[in-house]
């Protein structure tokens, strides 16, 4: 193990004074003091006081903890992580996600052959991956391994999400996150304003507060709309923000609509939002015509017990759904929405 990883790896177990890195660790003075400057750098790991005492401890944020976590588990399963962290090897580490030949894997990261093999040497011998076929070589890593899931939530990519700001005398956006997303978020937004749904958690910070929502996997636009058109906050608010954000992809939509016998729905909302004003283009609501369903849909169920209004006939005809919306809400949302943009 170098000694960066080493010094790493103590004090990922426990903070430690400089002095007691250097009486631990078999390497020179010089080498620990180098290392230690070297991970401060990085943001890896601070200098903080204990009493009269300065100790260095690993730094608050989601990638110096979750790092530590990987460190400690490492070791625990007896895998150097210093070589595992390489960037050659973690390079080769994500082409074994699905089965591959040591020939693809050269060609993907462009390594030499030799060193894709002793890479992969080190983590089958590290229990990470196993041979499918030996000759000629094929290989893939070792699904539900605990170090293997650790890395693929620290190496999997952080992909936009969508978020709906609301203005006024408290600002806040709304999102919603994987439970590895909003993990993240409690590491490096712990000085920031941030809501968890559900849990009754509100950490007061600085500017605009986040309010996230844990989803079991990441949603795209359109599936957040057809999820939120089935609530009364969505119909009256979110999805038309999410319409005049610009980002629904509609051909998108419709094809999920299909998917989900939402067709009737989605195109009498689409349709009602455009009689208040123009937000979709006549054609996206003419595609949706062109596909409504012959089963009859109630249109929100939710606001069935309070009856109906008298507005919806002509719309529960056009687009064969049983409607039970609150026009003057939505008229409200559109005018809102609209104001802010």
């Amino acid at each position: 193990m170098d000694v960066e990883s080493a010094v790493f790896s103590l004090v990922s177990i426990e903070p430690h004074k400089v002095k007691e890195l250097i009486d631990k660790l078999p390497y020179s003075q010089r080498a620990v003091y180098v290392a230690v400057k070297l991970l401060e750098e990085k943001g890896l790991i601070e200098r903080r006081g204990r009493g009269r005492e300065l100790v260095v401890e690993v730094s608050r944020g989601y990638e110096p903890q979750k790092l530590r976590d990987i460190y400690i588990k490492s070791l625990s399963f007896g895998v150097d992580p210093g070589f595992l962290l390489k960037k050659s090897t973690i390079d080769v580490w994500k082409t074994l996600r699905n089965q591959v030949s040591l020939r693809e894997i050269q060609d993907i990261t462009g390594l030499s052959y030799n060193w894709v093999r002793k890479i992969v040497r080190f983590l089958f011998d590290s229990n990470l991956v196993t041979y499918i076929r030996r000759k000629p070589a094929v290989v893939s890593l070792k699904e539900g391994h605990e170090l293997n899931v650790l890395l693929d939530k620290f190496f999997s990519e952080e992909r936009d999400t969508k978020k709906i700001f609301y203005p006024g005398a408290i600002p806040f956006e709304r999102l919603v996150q994987t439970p590895e997303g909003i993990e993240r978020m409690l590491y490096d937004k712990i000085d920031e304003g941030l809501a968890i749904r559900g849990t009754g958690l509100l950490i007061k910070g600085r500017g605009k507060l986040s309010v996230v929502e844990s989803v079991g996997r990441e949603l795209s636009v359109e599936e957040i709309f057809l999820r939120e058109i089935e609530t009364p906050e969505g119909v009256e608010d979110f999805c038309i923000k999410l319409i005049e954000s610009k980002e629904v992809d509609y051909d998108r939509l419709l094809e999920l609509s299909k998917e989900r016998n939402m067709v009737n729905v989605v195109g009498c909302y689409l349709d009602i939002l455009n009689g208040i004003k123009r937000l979709v283009d006549s054609s996206v609501i003419e595609k949706f015509r062109k596909s409504i369903s012959k089963r009859r849909r109630v249109f929100l169920k939710a606001f069935e017990k309070y009856g109906k209004e008298g507005w919806e006939k002509t719309y529960e005809d056009r687009w064969n759904v049983d409607l039970y919306l609150d026009i003057g809400a939505i008229r409200h949302g559109v005018e809102m929405s609209t104001t802010h943009t």
